[in-house]
């Protein structure tokens, strides 16, 4: 039987070191879950559409978890968002020679009034929407309107827009707080008044005409309480205690007045009609129960921002112990290839310098001084953080640079350039990838640490992030335990990973460590 041909030096290299990985139990854990977090840092755009920085207000405030709120309470409000385009006739009244028209024009609902006298019109949407959940928290009402003239001059006119709930309309509720006690009409709310919402209005209609576009309004808006027909005091919210509740039907309602006379000297009219535009008008009832792991205090998807995290863990890890390594490796060959020379002695005492130098107060005073900007983080940790490095590769090197084939290279009249690439590095290459897997953990635990403390990268979706922001936006008080759980489970995973294989790949490092056969 023919001899197996040997392997290349160079794979032969790579078998040493992942041999014991893959053979040991400690390894093979340590590199399942390094490789988990790589591939969702890889397909994390993939398997989440929202941004982790800017997407706010997918959910209510710390919703909770959507399988979490299955198993709590079924009946916990998801996000529901209804767009109103088909509109009815609900009332109608007229005073003198006044003509209405109600049309559609491209998807939007036009009132047309014309003629001399008063005149006023409700419509609601009628296709009114099922509410099946508990009454949520808050929603949000995004509206556009138009009003002109069709001649360009003066016309008098009223409009007001509310959210009703057709079952709780006529009936009444009584809240109390401390020793305040109201009693307010259920089933309605306005959340666009012309005159209504005005800080003065002496006649009860306006003559301003009006080019609203994608206007929203988030409710509870609590500036509006006051201004609503029935002076609902501040503390009141709404959306869950008058509009929201189980198995109800919301609707829109608009309702539009119109005035013209021309012999009145106060309110002058002299058009020959109005016009009021209407696009569809869209509402979002935000949940309380939302994606994997829920929202944040701004309604952020956690689950987003988790994936996101370990894309950043792992890049700014490896970015900054590939550095690290690369600089302490260059130092630590010259310097131990140079052993008890000049070059020696200068980087030796640079290496030293550096070594001794306070790491986390000079990255929090550069932060300070330069922005809070990654690119500075990233520079000032890999600058504090390699001598640990050259310290151990010099050791090294001084042991390499006497061995038989170093010698015979030096001989031969090899560069210096070339014994290190060619006899000294490769040898290095255990210890290397030793100090990567040491040094990555090391960096993501820097960057979460300058995080939490408020001075890193407010654009850097990473675990750190998350932290600060779950610790100081009440986390731990509101007991969201979503929010704050998945970086905490994220940094200690991706530690033990790197831990493990840290174990595995001490075995090259150390060979008294090796298991005996």
């Amino acid at each position: 039987m023919a001899a197996e041909a040997p392997a290349p030096a160079r794979f032969r290299g790579l078998r040493e070191i992942f041999a014991p990985i893959l053979s040991s139990k400690k390894g093979f854990a340590g590199l399942a879950l390094v490789l988990f977090y790589v591939i969702l840092g890889i397909i994390g755009p993939l398997i989440t559409k929202y941004d982790p920085i800017t997407g706010s207000g997918l959910a209510d405030n710390l919703a909770m978890p959507e399988w979490y709120a299955s198993i709590v309470d079924p009946k916990t409000p998801r996000n529901v968002e209804l767009n109103f385009s088909s509109w009815k006739v609900v009332g109608e009244s007229k005073i003198g020679n006044v003509f209405v028209n109600i049309s559609y024009e491209g998807g939007n609902l036009v009132i047309k009034f014309m003629g001399l006298g008063a005149a006023n019109v409700s419509i609601e949407s009628d296709q009114p929407f099922l509410y099946s959940y508990k009454p949520a928290k808050s929603m949000l009402v995004t509206y556009s309107l138009n009003v002109s003239t069709i001649d360009n001059k003066t016309a008098w006119y009223d409009i007001k827009m509310y959210i009703v709930n057709l079952d709780l309309l006529g009936s009444n509720k009584t809240i109390r707080q401390g020793d305040i006690v109201v009693n307010v009409p259920m089933g309605y709310y306005a959340f666009y008044d012309e005159t209504g919402f005005k800080i003065v209005s002496l006649y009860g209609y306006s003559k301003e005409m009006k080019a609203v576009s994608s206007q929203s309004i988030r409710l509870p808006y609590y500036i509006y309480n006051s201004k609503q027909e029935y002076k609902l005091p501040d503390f009141v919210n709404p959306v869950d205690e008058l509009l929201l509740a189980e198995n109800t039907r919301i609707a829109i309602r608009i309702n539009a007045s119109y005035y013209c006379n021309p012999n009145d000297f106060i309110m002058r009219c002299d058009s020959q009609g109005l016009q009021i535009t209407i696009p569809p008008i869209y509402v979002k009832i935000y949940g309380l129960a939302f994606g994997v792991l829920g929202t944040n205090y701004l309604g952020n998807d956690v689950w987003t921002q988790f994936i996101y995290g370990s894309r950043s863990a792992i890049i700014f890890g490896f970015g900054v112990a590939s550095a690290i390594v690369l600089i302490g490796l260059l130092v630590g060959v010259l310097a131990g290839y140079h052993g008890g020379k000049r070059v020696d002695h200068a980087l030796t005492f640079l290496t030293d310098v550096v070594f001794f130098l306070p790491a986390l107060p000079l990255i929090l005073a550069v932060g300070i001084t330069f922005g809070r900007s990654i690119y500075a983080i990233f520079a000032i940790i890999v600058l504090l953080s390699w001598p640990g490095t050259a310290r151990i590769v010099r050791s090294w090197s001084l042991a390499l640079r006497n061995e038989p084939y170093v010698e015979a290279a030096q001989a031969l009249g090899s560069s210096t350039r070339r014994i290190i690439a060619k006899h000294i590095i490769p040898h290095l290459t255990p210890l290397i990838v030793y100090a990567i897997v040491l040094d990555v953990p090391s960096a993501i635990f820097t960057e979460v640490a300058i995080q939490l403390l408020g001075f890193g990268d407010p654009g850097f979706p990473s675990w750190g992030k998350m932290l600060n922001e779950a610790w100081f936006g009440g986390a731990i008080t509101s007991g969201a335990w979503w929010w704050i759980l998945p970086p905490v489970a994220g940094v200690t995973t991706i530690a033990l990973g790197f831990a493990l294989l840290g174990l595995a790949l001490d075995e090259i490092v150390n060979p008294r460590l090796r298991r005996r056969v």
